[in-house]
């Protein structure tokens, strides 16, 4: 294996919108897997207001060589003006599902 793991976190209004996402990062194989959580409750200050409102969260799993690649695509895809996309670089994990990851990312 070349490159670590990486774990990227983003949210979505719905879970339509976070399937249809994921099936694309699949296809493009930019993801070896993802899980969709949810629904989710959601706090934040968005343009001096108090918001309160209802996500789905995602979990990508990647490459580290491939995470930088993925931040544009969500990016590009997603449809907030600023999505939440957080990489959290894995350190450790079980050798199979490591060894399966590196080989669905290409």
């Amino acid at each position: 294996m070349t490159s670590q793991l990486s774990l990227l976190y983003t949210t979505f209004p719905h879970e339509e919108e976070a399937l249809k996402v994921t099936k694309e990062l699949l296809e493009r194989r930019l993801i070896a897997c993802a899980n969709i959580l949810g629904p989710i409750k959601s706090l934040y200050f968005w343009e001096g207001k108090l918001e309160e409102s209802q996500e789905v969260a995602a979990l990508f799993k990647t490459t580290s060589d491939k995470a930088q690649e993925l931040i544009h695509v969500l990016q590009e895809l997603h449809s907030y003006d600023t999505p939440a996309i957080l990489e959290i670089p894995v350190g450790k994990g079980a050798l199979p599902f490591c060894e399966w990851a590196h080989k669905e990312v290409r």
